[in-house]
Order: structure tokens, then C-alpha cells, then sequence
């Protein structure tokens, strides 16, 4: 059935009216459909995203800048202070990751990689007595074996193999019977002092937790070992 379309000025105009406000209703609608889409991400949210993309490719500079602009507006921001204080240690920058660093711990109080992070800053800045005093303090309180072996590592850089053994020494009393890398501290230590007994006694410890290690492996055929269930010893200091 045709639709009546009148033959008069007057109707034949009010009708385009009509029809014309009704496209722009329509228009109108679908705009707003549209609008009540996926909601667009947050500004934080992107920053962060693009910040970590930059961060994993290794284009620490540009980075850094990415969380810098998140903590233009959220100075508070732990995420963005870590990562931000993580580009500043990779760029050769530790006294600024040092203090980025200590603002996160502030946010974020209790978290061990943020505390090791801050130890690691307090080194590279040539603060020892702090980073040590960190790090063991940390390690004491929380018996934290990779507070210690971080802090023998430290030692060791500074030739100072008494702390080295004592650190690795606690760490191998606290280290779950699963993993092997205080035994190994323990030997590039022992190897270091010209103690190839002892380097291999740890090696074959270290075996015994972790058979499937390739590296340990190849350092005991290195000692003139062939690495097999009888080559293994059990963990303990």
C-alpha cells in the first residue's frame, strides 16, 4: 500500500520537516551507540603499557620517559617509581635510582624486590655501608636467603670473602633443598680462594639439588667428573 503523499505547498513542506528531523534524531542515536562503545584506556594505563614495552626492548631512555610523565601527575605511583627507578640503574644513574627507590619502599613497605632493588642502587652509588646494612638487616629479619647471597655477591666484588662466607653460609642454612644457587655461590667462592676441594664438594651438592642444571654439570665435567646419581651429595653447610 503506497504511502499518501500530499499535493499541497503547505503539507508537502511540514512532511520534509518531519522527515528531516528524523534523520537528524536518527544521526543523533547513532552517534550515542557508538559513544557507549569499549571504554577508552586511561592515560595512566597507556604510559605504563608503553613504558613496559620500551622497558623489555631495552630502550631504557625512552622508558624512563614514559613513567616520568606518570609521575608528573601521580608522584605516588609504585609501579611507575620502580620501573622508573629500574631504567635509572640500567642507564648508569644509581644515586637517582637510589632515591626513586626509597620513595617506592615508602609506598610499598614489606616489598623485597623493591628492598634488594634499593640495596642494589645503594652499591652502584658506592654507599656500601648502607647497601650492607640493608640488605642484612633485610635478610636477618625476614631470613631471606637471597637477601644473603645478594649481600655475598657484594662482598665479593669488594674482596671481601669472610663476609661472602659467612653470607652464603646463612643463605645455604635458609635455602629450600630445591634450589642449588647458594652451592654455587658457594663454589665460585671456594674457586676464587684457590679451594678446588671445597668448589667441587659444593658442586656436587649443588648436583644433587638440581641434577638437571647444565651449567653445574658442565663446571663438574670441567673438575674432571662425570656428573651421575653417584656424583651427588646432599645439601648442608
Amino acid at each position: 500500500m503506497n504511502p499518501i503523499i500530499p499535493h499541497s505547498g503547505p503539507a508537502r513542506m511540514f512532511l520534509r520537516l518531519v522527515l528531516a528531523s528524523s534523520i537528524v534524531a536518527f544521526g543523533a542515536s547513532s552517534i550515542g551507540c557508538e559513544s557507549t562503545g569499549e571504554p577508552s584506556t586511561p592515560p595512566t594505563v597507556k604510559l605504563q603499557k608503553d613504558g613496559d614495552h620500551e622497558f623489555r626492548w631495552g630502550r631504557f631512555e625512552s622508558a624512563s620517559e614514559y613513567y616520568a610523565r606518570i609521575l608528573e601527575n601521580e608522584p605516588g605511583d609504585a609501579d611507575a617509581l620502580e620501573m622508573y627507578g629500574r631504567c635509572m640503574l640500567e642507564l648508569d644513574r644509581p644515586a637517582e635510582a637510589a632515591k626513586v627507590f626509597m620513595t617506592a619502599t615508602a609506598r610499598r613497605p614489606g616489598d623485597r624486590d623493591l628492598v634488594l632493588l634499593l640495596g642494589e642502587a645503594e652499591f652502584q652509588n658506592g654507599e656500601y655501608d648502607r647497601a650492607f646494612q640493608l640488605l642484612r638487616t633485610w635478610a636477618i629479619d625476614n631470613e631471606d636467603a637471597d637477601a644473603w647471597l645478594e649481600l655475598a655477591g657484594f662482598a665479593m666484588e669488594l674482596d671481601d670473602p669472610d663476609t661472602a662466607r659467612d653470607a652464603i653460609e646463612r643463605a645455604i642454612e635458609l635455602e629450600p633443598e630445591t634450589d642449588a644457587a647458594a652451592y654455587v655461590a658457594a663454589a665460585d667462592l671456594a674457586e676464587r680462594l684457590g679451594d678446588e676441594a671445597l668448589a667441587l664438594r659444593r658442586l656436587r651438592q649443588a648436583y644433587g639439588i638440581e641434577p638437571g642444571n647444565q651449567s653445574v654439570s658442565d663446571r663438574l665435567r670441567e673438575f674432571g667428573e662425570v656428573p651421575g646419581p653417584t656424583i651427588a651429595l646432599p645439601p648442608g653447610v
